[in-house]
């Protein structure tokens, strides 16, 4: 298999300025899983927990899941994250979710503080790279 598309979706739907058809996550020479970055978005596109990052870092989390699952893997195969929040002091909120629900998936993590993301109301974007060991 050269890529499994995974979710293919119509970014105009996002009202962020970019067009196209994309993908939340492809699937690659068997293995390797990149995503897009997930946000307060769930995988339907209905926006999940206005100006509360706790609650967008949950819904992210649950969309790397369920596209791990899409993919043919686990949570588990995660081996990188990359956390980017728009305030210093959303850290704890977000870090508590991915702690909750990457419990246990020892990966790598890199924290970013930006000045925003693509949507104002967006407060936390998380991107998780994975290889599925099978």
């Amino acid at each position: 298999m050269a890529k499994k598309f995974i979710r293919k979706f119509e970014a105009g739907a996002y009202q962020h300025g970019a067009h196209g058809v994309y993908s939340m996550a492809i699937r690659t020479r068997g293995d390797f899983v990149f995503r897009r970055g997930q946000t307060g978005f769930d995988l339907d596109g209905t926006f999940v927990g206005p100006g509360d990052p706790g609650a967008q870092a949950e819904q992210a989390c649950k969309n790397i899941k369920q596209l791990m699952l899409d993919a043919g893997g686990d949570v588990k195969d995660v081996c990188k994250l990359t956390v980017f929040v728009t305030d210093v002091s959303y850290r704890p909120a977000v870090y508590a979710q991915i702690q909750k629900h990457f419990e246990g998936v020892h990966h790598c993590r890199t924290g970013v503080v930006v000045s925003a993301l693509a949507r104002p109301e967006l407060l936390v974007e998380i991107n998780a790279f994975a290889v599925i060991d099978r």
